[in-house]
């Protein structure tokens, strides 16, 4: 009795198996053919070359654009500047072939301001206006040719005023009249250092240096000082008669 019980319970037991067996392999089924079904109705996805070439920007026709025809930009500018140079030169060209039409005007020689008397001014200290009176003085003496008098008068604005450099020009021009060459050009030397900032002053100071050097020989110095008076004022009549004779001295003799 109890051996048939322990058969009965094997066959139960092995029964129970293979039907716990046989639901295993059910339920797999069933979840194999769900599988297959969702891969079905899921969309098939490109291949990863065609992907590439859709995500690419369309391409443009290969065929090469003919650009506009232009210049470079420094070539341009130069041929603008060419083109102004030609139309410079044509216009000098022609303002130079233009009848009619004046040449430049030379520089024109410096004037004086008439008598020392007119550099009198209410500003003017009255030593220098006194040495400045005196000074006009002796100028009309040497112009009358009393240069001992005139001598006296011009000596007298130097021992009133020792700045004033009239005194001292028409000083050195009374010693030269009396052909006393060193001692004009010993007074001409301060007249210089005075009057350095006026040119009309300063080119009668090395004109009359010019006839002092001459004077004394020195033919060179001469020249070179009425050169630099002309510079000063080419209106300078001294200096310019005193460069013509110096042309005529240097000229060998003629046989």
């Amino acid at each position: 009795m109890q051996r048939k019980q322990i058969r009965v319970v094997r066959r139960w037991n092995l029964s129970g198996r293979s039907a716990s067996g046989l639901l295993a392999i059910l339920t797999a089924v069933v979840l194999l053919q769900a599988c297959i079904t969702y891969r079905a109705s899921r969309p098939a996805l490109p291949p990863a070359a065609s992907v590439a070439s859709s995500s690419s920007p369309p391409q443009v026709s290969s065929l090469p654009r003919t650009p506009p025809e232009s210049k470079p930009a420094v070539e341009q500018g130069r041929i603008r500047e060419e083109d102004l140079k030609e139309k410079r030169s044509v216009s000098q060209s022609r303002t130079k072939d233009r009848p009619g039409r004046p040449a430049p005007a030379k520089e024109a020689p410096v004037a004086d301001d008439s008598s020392l008397i007119a550099k009198i001014t209410p500003r003017t200290s009255p030593q220098r206006a006194a040495s400045l009176r005196l000074t006009e003085e002796g100028r009309k003496l040497i112009e009358s040719g009393d240069y001992a008098k005139a001598l006296g008068r011009l000596e007298k604005t130097i021992s009133i005023d020792s700045t004033n450099p009239y005194g001292y020009y028409y000083l050195a021009q009374t010693h030269f009249y009396l052909g006393r060459y060193q001692e004009s050009l010993n007074f001409l030397d301060v007249a210089e250092s005075l009057l350095a900032s006026e040119p009309f002053w300063l080119a009668e100071v090395f004109a009359l240096k010019g006839e002092n050097f001459r004077s004394l020989g020195f033919l060179q110095k001469a020249d070179s000082s009425y050169s630099q008076a002309l510079r000063l004022n080419s209106g300078n009549r001294v200096a310019s008669e005193g460069l013509t004779s110096l042309k005529g001295e240097n000229q060998p003799p003629s046989y």
